[in-house]
């Protein structure tokens, strides 16, 4: 018999006692024959040399110096079989901070005049890391610029010099979706 074939042997019978031990279809009268037997198996099975996938020195081989069978990765399925959950999709929230106003130019007849204020917006983006911006043009993507994902912006609010109103219109994207955004408008009066 060759060397390395002894506890081979030892542990395919001790694999096959347990197998028998396991199905319970032992039968009754040659139960008294084979207890001898079974306890020899258990012994042997006690004896032989563990093989592991690391040993002592975990480079990969059990005691006995022999290489071990492959270590199996830990499974990346859950216990109950569902899917990991998915992100949220994108989503953009835009507000008016501080409404703008017109600026009111002096004439010989009423001299007083007061400059405009910008407008002041805020704009929260989730499911991207950045916002695009447009002013005007709501459908040209980030022509104003790409900025944080959460902030706010000041900008100055260009009014008509007719009687009525202005109107400017503020839109955002998260950054690189360009199928998801918001558009606010903004007026103020004009105050020619």
């Amino acid at each position: 018999m060759r060397a390395g074939t002894a506890p081979r042997i030892l542990g395919l019978v001790a694999l096959v006692g347990a197998v028998i031990g396991l199905t319970g279809c032992e039968d009754p009268q040659s139960s008294a024959r084979s207890k001898p037997r079974e306890a020899g198996l258990a012994s042997a099975s006690a004896t032989a040399a563990p093989t592991s996938a690391t040993g002592p020195t975990g480079t990969g081989s059990n005691p006995s110096g022999r290489p071990g069978p492959a270590s199996r990765p830990p499974s990346s399925r859950t216990s109950t079989g569902t899917p990991a959950p998915s992100t949220p999709p994108a989503t953009v929230t835009l507000a008016v901070v501080r409404q703008p106003t017109c600026p009111v130019r002096g004439t010989p007849d009423a001299p007083f005049s007061t400059p405009g204020t910008d407008v002041i917006i805020e704009w929260k983006v989730t499911g991207a890391g950045g916002a695009a911006l447009a002013v005007d043009d709501p459908t040209r993507y980030a022509a104003y610029g790409m900025y944080p994902a959460a902030g706010q912006l000041s900008l100055g609010f260009g009014c008509g010099t007719g009687p009525g109103t202005t109107t400017h219109t503020y839109t955002v994207w998260p950054a690189g979706i360009k199928n998801v955004s918001k558009t606010i408008s903004v007026s103020a009066t004009n105050n020619p």
